[in-house]
């Protein structure tokens, strides 16, 4: 695709006007994305790269030949109507919005998450802009192709142990230092790029102080020992809180 929207079913070229595509390309969302190519944050869109409830990701191509993704929120409302929860109480945010207003401010809020992240030394992808309902951002590769999920990968016990013991390492940043809790943490939110991981889907990120932050953090961790042992790592949920000291998160927040 070069500056239209892809179809899934059909090649061919089309321009909606009220109407919505594949539930990310409507006017609005067009003219998103023409204003960040005629600002030469990219030249023009590929193929999609990412399959989510909330947004598809695509690869784009700057004028000088590097690759970025483009994640556009989908503008069906009715997916981020549970996500206020993740909003409030967020001292980041101080009006939620409702309608497409919910949906700009979730994508500033993954925005403003990958920032902080990637500014704390972590492995994230480089933001680069965001407007409305679309984030531009580094595009995550290994070996010349887009970088695989750590689900889909086939690696041995002692790799296994490499990457769960990198990961709680992110997670000692993640809240020591950074002062967020990932929330959505998984091997589908991981990315592998030359054998290291990097996290992505940071949109339900929250800071210490949110009301969630705990029960999300104990998710994260519960979902990595669901994961990372039944791949033969030996983990379980009081090591890894252990090794963070969830009990003084908050001190200095």
């Amino acid at each position: 695709m070069s500056k239209k929207p892809y179809d899934d079913q059909d090649d061919r070229i089309q321009i909606p006007g009220r109407k919505t595509i594949d539930e990310v390309f409507d006017e609005s969302t067009l003219k998103v994305l023409y204003r960040l190519m005629s600002q030469d944050v990219f030249e023009y869109m590929d193929y999609p790269i990412s399959t989510g409830k909330e947004a598809k990701v695509f690869r784009g191509v700057t004028r000088g030949g590097d690759t970025v993704a483009i994640k556009i929120m989908r503008v069906n409302t009715s997916i981020f109507r549970d996500y206020r929860q993740y909003i409030e109480g967020d001292y980041r945010f101080k009006k939620v919005g409702r309608g497409r207003k919910l949906i700009f401010t979730w994508t500033r809020k993954e925005f403003s998450n990958l920032k902080r992240m990637h500014e704390g030394g972590l492995r994230v992808p480089r933001p680069i802009t965001f407007a409305k309902n679309v984030i531009v951002m580094e595009c995550l590769e290994s070996q010349g192709n887009i970088a695989p999920m750590l689900k889909y990968l086939k690696l041995d016990t002692d790799e296994m142990q490499n990457i769960h013991d990198i990961l709680v390492e992110y997670l000692y940043t993640l809240i020591r230092e950074v002062k967020l809790v990932h929330g959505d943490l998984s091997e589908y939110n991981i990315l592998m790029v030359e054998g290291e991981p990097y996290m992505i889907d940071v949109s339900q990120s929250v800071p210490l102080t949110h009301p969630l932050a705990q029960d999300l953090f104990e998710r994260d961790v519960d979902n990595m020992v669901r994961y990372f042992s039944s791949n033969g790592v030996e983990t379980t949920r009081e090591f890894i809180i252990d090794k963070i000291r969830m009990d003084e998160m908050y001190e200095d927040d």
